[in-house]
This record gives structure tokens, C-alpha cells and sequence, in this order.
């Protein structure tokens, strides 16, 4: 993969005009969920059709697809996602690629994938064949808490895409927007192990600073915005305060002049995102991005 021939035209097409799609952040986690022990494929559920799950062989581009799981507390659960393959996978059989989990706001809940599709990295990628990463887009079926229900999930699924696809395991990334935001936080606390790199956008965290610590030596950006009354830039400050005190290294960009929509937009267009991101790798300290 010719990365740095990749990022310059990738970043020139998400300039192009993004529709706007988030929402107001998440509630707090309900009590006594289990943990996810059983995996099963699930049919189509939507006029969109996603189908069961990637072939052995995926098609590239952008596609839908449905995971089912159970409970350990006999809770079925299922999650509509958008899973992205560049265009050049598979060329060369022994590469591996970078995974980017990006978890939604609160406008795409639901169970129409076309709606997912409205997300901004869903339509970056969709316009951009060659985008540098396989991307995952899960859809939280409701806004009741969030990702909170779905964590187990999307861990789930997860293995199973680690399982079928040439993804490096040490190139995980995280990122997510206003509730997808504060999901981003909670996922990252509930598989600290598995992400290289984290960068909640416009979205908070609802645990104390104590907890926030576990994640201190992880490379974590955040964006927050100055305008925004959906989610106040107070909740970044929060949590990024908090990684500092004790001796974490977060980075913090605040878009001074945007409001929640704008910040999210800005955030997912700085050029310096996807970059950085790639600069990454687990268990190994935060690295910059190379001019």
C-alpha cells in the first residue's frame, strides 16, 4: 500500500460537500449486560440488503451487511454496518490493512442502512476508492443509551471481520462523532487492548477521571468546538484534563468559530486525521504524523 501517494488525493476529495449527520450525545449505560457469547448470521432486514456477512473474497467499495448475536442473558441483539474495502485489496496477498472503527451519532440510529449512509465517513470513503484503511460503520439500532447496548457487539463482530479480512491487528483505530463520540470513549475502556489509536469528535465521557487513566499512554486525539451546544466543548476539556492529570499526552483541537455540525465536518476534514492515525500502532507510544 503506497500510502503517501494515497493521502494527498484522498484528503483533495473529502474538500467536496459533506451533508451533515450526528446528534445529541448519549445516555449514561444500563445496568446487567451480559457478555456476548454466541455469534450467528442474520438475514437481510431492510430494502437497502445488506447481506449476511463479507465473502471470503469481499467485494470492494462500500457495502451493507447484518451481524446477529446473543447474550449470555439470552438478549439477542443485531446490528446493521456499512463495511468499506479499498480498491486495491487483495493485490497484493500478503499485505495487511488497517481497520477504522467509526461509531455514528444519534441521527443514523435505527435499522435503515441508507440513513448510515448519510454518516460523513461513510461518504468520505464512498467517494474515495482508494481510502487507506478497511472501514467499519456499525448502526446503533437505538438512541436509548447510546452504544451502550451494542459494545459487546461491535466486539463481536470485530473479531469475526478479523477473522475473514487481512487486518493488522497492531493498525486498530477508533474514532466517532457526538454519540458516537462518547461510544468511542466507552468502546476504547471496554477493549483497551485492542485499539492502536482513538479520536472521539465532539462527544464526552460519563466516568470519572480515575477511569479515563486506563487509557492515559494510548495515542487519543480529540476535537471539541467552541459553539457547540449539543455537546459544550467543557465535556472534551473534561476528559482531556483528566488524561493529563495523570500524565497522559492526549492531543486537543478545538475549531473555535464552529458550532456541533461544523465541528465533526472540520474534524474528519483535517488533513492531518487519517494521517496521523496511520502513524500509529498498539502498544507502541503515540507517534506524529510526518509532514
Amino acid at each position: 500500500m503506497k500510502r503517501n501517494n494515497v493521502i494527498p488525493a484522498i484528503l483533495l476529495a473529502i474538500g467536496t460537500c459533506i451533508t451533515p449527520a450526528g446528534g445529541a450525545h448519549a445516555a449514561a449505560p444500563p445496568a446487567g449486560e451480559g457478555t456476548l457469547v454466541i455469534e450467528a448470521p442474520a438475514t437481510a432486514i431492510q430494502a437497502d440488503a445488506p447481506a449476511d456477512k463479507p465473502s471470503s473474497r469481499p467485494q470492494t467499495g462500500q457495502h451493507a451487511y447484518t451481524f446477529k448475536a446473543q447474550l449470555a442473558n439470552g438478549r439477542a441483539t443485531q446490528l446493521n454496518y456499512l463495511l468499506f474495502v479499498p480498491a486495491s485489496y487483495g493485490r497484493d496477498p500478503q499485505a495487511k490493512w488497517p481497520l477504522l472503527v467509526f461509531l455514528h451519532g444519534s441521527r443514523e440510529v435505527g435499522r435503515d442502512v441508507s440513513r448510515l449512509r448519510r454518516a460523513i465517513l461513510p461518504q468520505i470513503v464512498e467517494e474515495n476508492p482508494e481510502f487507506p484503511f478497511i472501514v467499519v460503520s456499525p448502526q446503533s439500532p437505538t438512541r436509548q443509551h447510546g452504544w451502550y447496548p451494542s459494545l459487546d457487539a461491535i466486539e463481536a463482530l470485530l473479531d469475526r471481520l478479523q477473522a475473514e479480512l487481512a487486518i493488522d491487528p497492531d493498525r486498530i483505530y477508533l474514532t466517532g462523532l457526538s454519540m458516537g463520540g462518547y461510544g468511542a470513549w466507552a468502546l476504547a475502556m471496554d477493549a483497551p487492548d485492542r485499539f492502536a489509536a482513538i479520536a472521539p469528535v465532539v462527544g464526552g465521557y460519563f466516568y470519572s477521571a480515575r477511569q479515563l487513566c486506563a487509557l492515559k499512554d494510548k495515542p487519543i486525539w480529540v476535537f471539541g468546538a467552541r459553539l457547540d451546544r449539543n455537546v459544550p466543548v467543557r465535556e472534551s476539556e473534561r476528559v482531556v484534563n483528566a488524561l493529563r492529570s495523570c500524565g497522559g499526552n492526549p492531543r486537543f483541537t478545538v475549531f473555535e468559530n464552529a458550532d456541533h455540525d461544523l465541528g465533526w465536518e472540520l474534524a474528519y476534514r483535517t488533513t492531518e486525521l487519517f494521517e496521523w492515525l496511520l502513524q500509529q500502532r498498539r502498544g507502541q507510544p503515540p507517534a506524529q504524523a510526518s509532514d
